[in-house]
This record gives C-alpha cells, sequence and structure tokens, in this order.
C-alpha cells in the first residue's frame, strides 16, 4: 500500500511540474515583474540603477497573439519581429528604427531577461514571470 502511494505521490508532483511548465509556452500572455535592472551609457564609467520611463509598476507586458510587449522603462510598445521556443526557453526579439531589443524566458522556472540597445546606450533587467491576469 506504502508503494502505491509513493508512486502516487511521484506521479502528482510529475504533473504539477509539467502543468507550471506548459504555462510558458508561448501560448498566454504574461506578465514579467522585474527585481533589477541596469542602465548603461557609454558617456559613463558603469551602470546605474534601472528606473522606469513612466509611473506604471516594473513590469513588462508581453501578448503572444498582438506580438507587442509593453516595457516600464519605454513609453513606446516594443514590437515583436521574432519569436522562438526551444526546450528551455522562449526567445523573443524586436527593433524598431531607433532601437533593438531581446527577452529570453526560462520555460519551467519563468524566470525573464530583457536587455535593450538604443542610439543612447543600452539596458538589462532581470525577473520573474507569471501568466497576465485576464483583463
Amino acid at each position: 500500500m506504502s508503494a502505491l502511494r509513493s508512486v502516487s505521490i511521484i506521479l502528482a508532483m510529475s504533473l504539477a511540474t509539467v502543468a507550471v511548465a506548459e504555462e510558458f509556452d508561448g501560448s498566454k500572455p504574461l506578465e514579467c515583474t522585474v527585481d533589477k535592472g541596469h542602465n548603461c551609457l557609454p558617456t559613463e564609467t558603469g551602470c546605474s540603477p534601472l528606473k522606469p520611463e513612466t509611473n506604471i509598476a516594473p513590469v513588462f507586458k508581453i501578448d503572444f497573439a498582438k506580438q507587442e510587449v509593453r516595457s516600464p522603462y519605454r513609453t513606446a510598445l516594443l514590437p515583436v519581429v521574432n519569436w522562438s521556443s526551444n526546450r528551455e526557453a522562449l526567445v523573443l526579439q524586436g527593433a524598431d528604427l531607433m532601437f533593438a531589443w531581446s527577452a529570453l524566458i526560462n520555460k519551467k522556472t519563468g524566470a525573464f531577461t530583457v536587455s535593450t540597445a538604443d542610439r543612447k546606450g543600452g539596458y538589462i533587467a532581470f525577473g520573474q514571470c507569471k501568466l497576465a491576469k485576464a483583463s
């Protein structure tokens, strides 16, 4: 009886892990909260803490269906030009006339890294993604 219970627990834990991994497959909108970020300018000797351009919380909102990302560090939307999925991560990339950006989301944990470069410099932010709340 205890062997059956152990198998049931292991199976339940395995299914829970699969369910979490499926959340970050690019099929649903995500909200990625920034934990830490750095703003780097070519005129400075080091990078400074990253601060939002607007008064909104430091959360990237990723909408795969609309192919766009709302960044708390830019007033304009980041267009998703290309995105792909591999065994471990979602990779998003975009560009406009004055900037380019790239993001990586770990499919199992939701860990998030985004970098942006423009004519003034660049920034990199690290955080955690979760499924977006229904609007």
